[in-house]
């Protein structure tokens, strides 16, 4: 009389195919958090704009250009508040050091005029940044994330385009349509 449970061979099948089934899930699973995030950080960055374009028609001059400040966007927070608090970019982590993502924006988006961002474009050589200045000339400002890289080395190398593939290097970078002339504060 045969026993009704499984062999050892048909057991170790199952467990081979489980195993087939995650080695092609997970990768997927990783890639997708990682666009999820990607996707954040785009409209985040479109908030941030929204919020320096209402400032802008409200009081017919854009917020000062502030470097290095640990509340960078305090000018569309308070008092009228834009935007409800300085978001913070999630690819910037406390305590990486490799990247020197520390401290570059104290963890915030940061806000760069469109004049400075063109010429740190144009200045790679690269002709793909190029590109992407030029077809952002009339950019006021541009809204920047360290990017899936995660280093602000590569930040000045070229915008991030994800056909590069999704920790290619790079800086995430939204423009803001408008003119960095309409009285801005800093114009060399």
């Amino acid at each position: 009389m045969r026993s009704r449970g499984f062999t050892l061979i048909e057991l170790l099948i199952v467990v081979a195919i489980i195993g087939i089934l995650a080695a092609i899930a997970v990768p997927n699973f990783i890639n997708a958090r990682l666009k999820a995030t990607i996707a954040q950080v785009y409209s985040e960055e479109k908030s941030i704009n929204d919020a320096y374009t209402m400032y802008n028609l409200d009081n017919s001059s854009w917020p000062p250009h502030l470097d290095g400040d640990p509340a960078q966007h305090r000018f569309v927070t308070t008092p009228i508040a834009y935007l409800s608090t300085s978001l913070k970019d999630p690819f910037q982590q406390e305590g990486v050091t490799a990247g020197d993502t520390i401290g570059w924006y104290k963890g915030q988006y940061h806000e760069e005029p469109g004049y400075q961002m063109r010429a740190e474009f144009y200045g790679t050589g690269d002709p793909a940044a190029r590109r992407y200045a030029d077809t952002n000339k009339n950019a006021a400002f541009f809204c920047r994330s360290v990017g899936p890289d995660m280093d602000r080395i590569s930040e000045r190398s070229l915008p991030y385009d994800i056909t590069n593939g999704l920790t290619s290097q790079g800086t995430i970078c939204t423009p803001m349509p408008g003119s960095w002339t309409n009285k801005y504060p800093y114009v060399p």
